[in-house]
């Protein structure tokens, strides 16, 4: 897992689902805010953070988990190369999520400020969902501790409109895998998170895709559609 240098999300997360078999690796690349120039930079960054994290022993995929820096730059190629092995970008993980959940009309919710959050709109209308709703700057450092997705869920429920397939929430710095099924069950619709799709999109890439807990969040029921 290649996250950014700010993240304080991912490296706990995921080895906290305590996922049978499967043990992951991290590497974290510089990133001080959101602007082109961190984001070009973290594409050049993640090629050789994705080198080093190929020498180790029976590494079988690599993962950005950064979505704006992924939307924003093509880096899967650039991981590919550099580690030679297959890679996922949170953003291509989200596209393939929506995909799999049957998804076309979303309600959006993003930390980001507004021009980061518009251009993630034009990356999702790029590949042909609808953001029916936008919700952006929410202060994700107020909920910066484990398993903390009651204030994310009472932000996100009352906004989602009625027309909406379902949500997805932007980044992977929101600490809140364990959240998602209560706020399914709240809106009655699939929610899709950043660290999610990533987590469900590496498994599945290394034919793991079964050692998610279906319980987790209704994408964990399905698979990506080839």
């Amino acid at each position: 897992m290649i996250t950014p240098s700010e993240n304080n999300v991912v490296e706990s997360d995921f080895p906290r689902l305590g996922l049978d078999g499967v043990r992951f690796h991290f590497h974290r690349v510089e990133n001080e805010g959101d602007d082109y120039e961190q984001f070009a930079g973290m594409k050049v960054k993640s090629g050789e953070a994705a080198k080093l994290l190929s020498h180790a022993r029976r590494t079988k995929a690599i993962a950005l988990a950064c979505t704006a820096g992924s939307f924003l730059e093509r880096v899967g190629k650039t991981i590919e190369d550099a580690s030679g092995l297959p890679a996922v970008t949170t953003a291509g993980s989200v596209i393939a999520a929506l995909r799999a959940l049957g998804l076309k009309r979303l309600a959006v919710f993003t930390p980001y400020e507004e021009w980061v959050s518009w251009r993630l709109v034009t990356f999702l209308e790029g590949h042909d969902f609808f953001v029916s709703h936008l919700s952006w700057g929410y202060d994700m450092y107020a909920t910066d501790v484990e398993d903390c997705w009651e204030p994310i869920n009472d932000w996100v429920a009352p906004q989602v409109p009625p027309d909406v397939d379902g949500v997805f929430i932007s980044c992977t710095n929101f600490t809140w895998l364990r959240g998602i099924a209560p706020l399914e069950e709240r809106i009655a619709r699939p929610v899709v998170t950043s660290n999610l799709a990533t987590l469900w999109q590496l498994l599945h890439k290394i034919g793991a895709g079964d050692r998610l807990p279906r319980g987790l969040a209704r994408l964990c029921k399905v698979k990506p559609v080839i």
